[in-house]
């Protein structure tokens, strides 16, 4: 998935959770709090379903990387590389099936 992929899932998201925040004139590295007054609650249902819908796990301690777009971004980008590599290193991940007796 490339950033720019990454990017536009998480201003839908966004868009979902905040519905009147005006996202065509987001700053990248301004929090979403500081940006669209979003809640801690609010902030939570953003990571829920940005782990819903990219598959991936977010730890709770890495939540202040999250809290800007750009900062989404990096993360996720990261996250689903080593993810990508993970699954290129075990061929009985990408089959489904495992080796030997």
């Amino acid at each position: 998935m490339t950033t720019e992929q990454i990017r536009e899932t998480v201003l839908r998201i966004l868009k979902g959770i905040a519905p009147d925040a005006n996202i065509t004139e987001i700053k990248p590295d301004i929090s979403f709090h500081d940006q669209f007054e979003i809640d801690s609650i609010d902030f939570l249902r953003l990571m829920m379903e940005l782990e819903k819908e990219l598959k991936v796990s977010i730890f709770d301690f890495d939540f202040p990387k999250l809290s800007t777009l750009r900062g989404c971004e990096r993360y996720l980008e990261a996250k689903l590389t080593e993810i990508e590599l993970e699954l290129s290193d075990s061929p009985s991940l990408l089959t489904g099936m495992t080796y030997g007796a």
